[in-house]
């Protein structure tokens, strides 16, 4: 299989599953293991929990963060995909600017089902300067941390995080859409519906 596109996943892990997976697998560093084991946690958390792109989170710095008493509190993520370049038709060579550059927030648990994996990112920013970049690596090497971690790519992850809010959401794909930023048509690609939600008549 050349590339794992959304259509080969065949079921969505829940919280807990993902948290043990996350405790039992890590990249083989040879120096400053126990860091580097808590920020590649973290990146899993924060790509499934927050629902961004690799590149979106690849942004973030430790100034994003509020660590309040029940959650962790992201303000200013920077969206990707915020302009368009038109490559053909009449408006050719013109790029234009998407309304909406940035998410103005997004939050993280420290409390019900996805206490642990919130407790792996408050750890992590324990150890961050205030201005501090959160994932010091490029896209490539995001890759490899979530797929020697979780053994899925960067996007499925997204789509778990996207399948959780809108089945805690009373399957409200609009509201979904507008927390992560993302049109409700693409949306629909990312999150199971099924007539498997409903109880047996």
């Amino acid at each position: 299989m050349s590339r794992r596109t959304l259509k080969y996943i065949n079921r969505y892990p829940t919280p807990e599953q993902i948290y043990i997976k996350l405790q039992n697998n890590s990249w083989p560093y040879k120096t400053n293991l126990d860091y580097y084991r808590l920020r590649d946690r973290a990146l899993c958390v924060v790509l499934y929990v927050v629902a961004l792109r690799v590149s979106e989170a690849l942004r973030l710095t430790r100034e994003n963060f509020t660590v309040n008493q029940s959650s962790i509190t992201i303000e200013g993520i920077q969206l990707s995909k915020a302009t368009k370049t038109y490559t053909k038709g009449k408006f050719k060579g013109k790029t234009v600017t998407r309304k909406q550059l940035f998410r103005e927030y997004a939050f993280i648990r420290l409390d019900g089902e996805r206490e642990n994996l919130g407790k792996m990112v408050q750890e992590y920013l324990m150890l961050l300067d205030s201005k501090e970049k959160l994932f010091k690596f490029k896209r490539a090497r995001a890759y490899q941390i979530v797929s020697t971690l979780l053994g899925v790519p960067c996007h499925w992850l997204r789509a778990f995080g996207e399948n959780y809010l809108y089945d805690h959401w009373e399957h409200d794909i609009l509201a979904v859409s507008d927390y992560v930023k993302i049109e409700p048509q693409t949306l629909s690609q990312y999150i199971r519906r099924s007539y498997k939600k409903y109880k047996e008549i």
